[in-house]
């Protein structure tokens, strides 16, 4: 099956809706997923757009939460999500936030208390879209290995630079710290193959090619040490200056009842 961009977003809000969002949020989720999809992001598109689904019906993510933005300075936007998308206090703050960057140069748009993003290079890419030089970092539930550590202590933690061009799209830049995403990591375990070495360790701190074991277990940072001292700073960063749930308190974005609060 093929489908347009339109009709792509049109099918996920619809299903949105049916699993509680309401209209806002459900417009916000779908717009990033298809964006997501639309760029080969498949791990972060349609296929992660189930696990907010699943969410929405679990409770996980409170598809009416009306988030509270206020704003302590002229150039500082403070979003609690209050169990929702990450998506929908962004959505409500980016015209205002593009608009206080222009006028004093910087600006900060800061949340805590959501769902997991998804694609984090949505963010600044829409921000770059708007002729702003933009970086974001995001946590959530403990997958990754600190420098040293067998146990996991920290999330994927992604962070994501862009900046506009002269000439064509925005130059945006979206990573983890981990070697890869989790989700590569339960895909290769949904499709039976083995990860790269380097990946996770399982559970008892060996080095490990199976994606079961490795889920069990922790993923390795990029890098090593540097890779999980990128890590730290993104916590530092997304939770130490939110007041969001640090990744070893986040609840896990895919069971129970309870939001991550990220």
């Amino acid at each position: 099956m093929q489908l347009s961009l339109d009709q792509a977003t049109g099918l996920c809000r619809m299903a949105a809706l049916g699993a509680g969002a309401n209209e806002e949020a459900a417009h916000s989720l779908a717009a990033s997923i298809v964006a997501a999809e639309a760029e080969g992001l498949a791990t972060v598109g349609l296929t992660h757009f189930i696990d907010y689904l699943e969410a929405l019906e679990a409770g996980r993510i409170d598809g009416k939460a009306e988030p509270v933005i206020t704003r302590p300075a002229l150039a500082v936007f403070l979003s609690d999500a209050r169990g929702g998308l990450a998506h929908t206090g962004f959505d409500r703050t980016i015209d205002d936030l593009a608009k206080a960057a222009r006028l004093f140069g910087v600006a900060i748009f800061s949340q805590k208390n959501a769902y997991t993003c998804g694609a984090l290079g949505y963010f600044t890419g829409r921000l770059a879209a708007l002729g702003l030089v933009s970086f974001a970092a995001t946590n959530g539930p403990a997958v990754l290995a600190g420098s040293g550590s067998v146990k996991p202590v920290y999330c994927t933690n992604p962070m994501s630079f862009a900046a506009p061009a002269a000439d064509g799209a925005p130059l945006v830049i979206d990573q983890s710290s981990s070697a890869t995403a989790f989700v590569n990591i339960r895909k290769a375990a949904e499709d039976g193959k083995k990860i790269p070495e380097g990946w996770a360790l399982d559970a008892s701190g060996n080095p490990t090619t199976d994606p079961a074991a490795a889920m069990k277990g922790a993923m390795l940072a990029f890098g090593g040490q540097r890779g999980a001292n990128i890590a730290l700073m993104v916590e530092v960063l997304a939770a130490g200056l939110s007041g969001a749930n640090w990744s070893l308190d986040a609840p896990w974005f895919s069971g129970g009842p309870d939001s991550p609060g990220t």
